[in-house]
C-alpha cells in the first residue's frame, strides 16, 4: 500500500505543470512590453472604431519603437469588437485597409468573450506556422476590440529557443 501511495504521489509531481522557463520568461515579458506600448493609445480609436485613426497610431508606435532600437518583433493587428479589421502593421504606410473579418476564428470570439488573453497556433498556406496572441482591450469591463500579435514559430524557436508547446503553455494573463 505505502509503495503505491508513493508510486501516486510521484506520477501527481510529474504531472504538475512545470515553473516557465527562462524561454517562456522572455517571450511572455515581451508580450507584456509591446501589449504596453499599444494598448492604452488604440483604446479611444478602438471604442470608435476609426480605421485610419487606429492605422495612424499603430503607425506612430511601431515607428517609435523601431527609433528606440526595440522594433516590435510580430505582425499586429487590431480588431473591432465584432472580429473586423481596423489597422495592421503589415500595411505599408498609407495603404487601404482591408476591412478583413476574423469573427469565424474561435480564438478571437473567446478572447473577446472571456475578456482575457488566448493564444493559438495558426497554418499558413505555405505550412508557416504562426503563434498568435490575441490580446482583448478591455475599458471598464467591456471588450472594445483586440490587440492580434502573431508570432513566426521558427522566429520565436531562434530568438527565444520557445517550441511550440511551450508557447501554448505561457500563462499571460498571470
Amino acid at each position: 500500500m505505502g509503495v503505491a501511495l508513493l508510486f501516486c504521489m510521484a506520477f501527481l509531481a510529474g504531472c504538475a505543470p512545470s515553473a516557465p522557463g527562462p524561454a517562456a520568461e522572455s517571450f511572455k515579458k515581451e508580450v507584456q512590453a509591446t501589449e504596453a506600448s499599444l494598448a492604452p493609445s488604440l483604446m479611444d480609436a478602438v471604442a470608435s472604431r476609426e480605421p485610419r485613426s487606429a492605422s495612424s497610431i499603430l503607425e506612430r508606435q511601431c515607428a517609435l519603437a523601431g527609433k528606440s532600437g526595440r522594433p516590435f518583433s510580430c505582425g499586429i493587428t487590431v480588431l473591432d469588437p465584432h472580429g473586423i479589421a481596423l489597422a495592421s502593421a503589415t500595411l505599408a504606410p498609407g495603404e487601404p485597409i482591408k476591412r478583413l473579418n476574423y469573427s469565424r476564428y474561435e480564438v478571437v470570439m473567446k478572447a473577446l468573450k472571456e475578456r482575457k488573453i488566448v493564444k493559438a497556433k495558426l497554418y499558413l498556406q505555405d505550412r508557416t506556422t504562426l503563434c498568435v496572441v490575441v490580446i482583448p482591450l478591455v475599458r471598464q469591463g467591456e471588450a472594445l476590440g483586440l490587440l492580434v500579435l502573431a508570432f513566426d514559430a521558427a522566429d520565436l524557436r531562434d530568438r527565444f529557443g520557445l517550441t511550440e508547446e511551450e508557447f501554448l503553455r505561457v500563462d499571460l494573463n498571470g
